[in-house]
């Protein structure tokens, strides 16, 4: 962790001094915190009470139309340790990244955000309530260190590009592999969008790819968004690839209130001489239906109901009501 504190901290400190310079300097502080109260339907094993799931801190810092750069500490949760780590909060760098902006490119460096559902987790709009599909199942993670380009080619393509170690924003590299990724996103009309991704990696000898394919709609009255996921060698063991699918889907019912609703199926490949979906023992469906409310620009709560139907037959059934709570700036 000291190893990535001590770049992270030179990284900010000497951007600020170059942006000092600059005569239209402008600095923001961010917050975004998921609290929730959870009650659980009688499952064996789950729990009923409070959780604060996720607090990020940061702060923005734009030196002028060209430069900007981002620190954000997030507060991590238990759940996220290794099996077998002692519970407890801690800090890490979620994100620590320079940016430059020139016309229709963007370049960022640093810790910062991947590119592998970044898309679809703004359109579904609900990450306080719920992860995305691809971080659920360990598809890959939401920020990674290393480089991106984005490049808007007009006001229908855009184009992104990453080069990252492919370790994840908490962990050091580990091996001397690199993950490349490119995503299309296109929008034709202001109310549709069609996006792919896909993505490379070699670790331990096994190589992963990654592939995405996402259509939503979006008007004042109702969206719905639907993808479909596939990931070889997920365990890094050969043959073991997965894939599933993921549709969401919301009604405003007032001005501030809307219904919503969120299906997930994830499921494995049957590797040769295997007799069962390899990974059965977490393969299932996720559901979740409930009512948002959004105050303002900074608070917004939902009473939903989530549940988890495992295809392991050996497994309980999971099912909660959750009333979750948005506060950010």
């Amino acid at each position: 962790m000291k190893r990535i504190l001590i770049p992270g901290a030179i990284l900010f400190f000497t951007f600020s001094g170059l942006a000092s310079q600059t005569v239209d300097n402008q600095n923001k502080p961010t917050a975004e915190i998921y609290s929730d109260f959870h009650y659980n339907l009688g499952n064996p094993g789950r729990t009923t009470g409070f959780s604060l799931n996720r607090a990020y801190f940061g702060y923005n810092y734009i030196a002028n139309e060209n430069f900007s750069a981002i620190i954000k500490v997030e507060i991590g949760t238990p759940e996220d340790l290794a099996d077998g780590s002692t519970a407890r909060r801690y800090a890490y760098y979620r994100e620590a990244s320079i940016n430059y902006t020139k016309d229709k490119l963007s370049v960022t460096l640093g810790i910062t955000g991947t590119r592998l559902f970044d898309y679809q987790q703004k359109f579904w709009g609900k990450r306080y309530i719920a992860n995305t599909y691809q971080a659920i199942n360990g598809y890959g993670f939401v920020a990674d260190l290393g480089m991106v380009a984005d490049y808007k080619f007009n006001n229908i393509i855009e184009a992104d590009f990453t080069l990252m170690n492919g370790e994840g924003y908490s962990n050091l590299q580990l091996d001397n592999n690199l993950k490349s990724s490119l995503g299309v996103t296109i929008t034709p009309v202001k109310q549709l969008a069609f996006r792919v991704y896909g993505d490379l990696m070699k670790q331990s000898g096994i190589w992963q790819t990654t592939l995405i394919g996402f259509a939503g709609f979006s008007n004042d009255y109702f969206n719905f968004g639907a993808e479909i996921s596939y990931k070889t060698n997920l365990d890094l063991t050969g043959g073991h690839d997965a894939w599933g699918i993921s549709g969401t889907g919301a009604i405003s019912l007032t001005e501030k209130m809307e219904f919503f609703t969120r299906y997930d199926y994830s499921t494995s490949v049957i590797a040769h001489g295997e007799a069962l979906e390899w990974n059965f023992k977490k393969d299932g469906t996720f559901f979740i239906t409930g009512f948002q409310y959004t105050f303002n620009k900074m608070v917004k709560i939902a009473l939903d109901y989530q549940a988890t139907f495992p295809v392991d037959a050996s497994k309980s059934i999971s099912k909660h009501i959750f009333l979750n709570a948005l506060f950010k700036f």
